[in-house]
């Protein structure tokens, strides 16, 4: 049977401990500082980026990792709250587009310096610089990988 050396088990109990403990943590912080859940953080971040252009409900799904359903919910939460519009997509009647209102993304500049903060705490500031580069660099190649995977 396959099993791990010792880096690589101590590398995969810590992924999967930071996995688990990593989002309660950012988001503890943005319910409490800006009334945002993380996967409302994470909508609003990614229809922010796509400006008045906004995002269809499919593509905003799978940038902001949730799942189709989940993407709805929250969406349809911010709509109420008066952060998102949603609109029929002009070229798939089918589909919808959501856009971060003035309110959203007002709301989105208000959570972001909490994310920063806090993220500094729980990493940056226990790294070198020529970790986080070496970090980064090897997570955004196992994230290339991994969404190679999902297609």
């Amino acid at each position: 049977m396959d099993d791990f050396d010792e880096q690589e088990n101590l590398l995969w109990r810590s992924l999967m401990r930071l996995n688990g403990a990593l989002p309660r943590l950012l988001e503890e912080d943005l319910v409490r500082g800006a009334g945002l859940s993380l996967s409302e953080f994470a909508v609003l971040l990614v229809l922010t980026e796509a400006g008045t252009a906004g995002r269809r409900m499919s593509d905003l799904a799978h940038a902001g990792r949730l799942s189709p359903s989940r993407a709805t919910r929250v969406v349809t939460e911010l709509e109420h709250r008066g952060l998102v519009e949603r609109s029929r997509s002009t070229g798939d009647a089918r589909g919808s587009v959501a856009v971060a209102t003035a309110a959203g993304r007002k709301a989105f500049r208000s959570a972001y310096p909490i994310q920063v903060k806090r993220a500094r705490e729980i990493l940056f500031d226990h790294l070198t610089t020529a970790e986080v580069a070496a970090l980064a660099d090897a997570l955004s190649e196992l994230l290339l990988r991994v969404g190679a995977a999902e297609r």
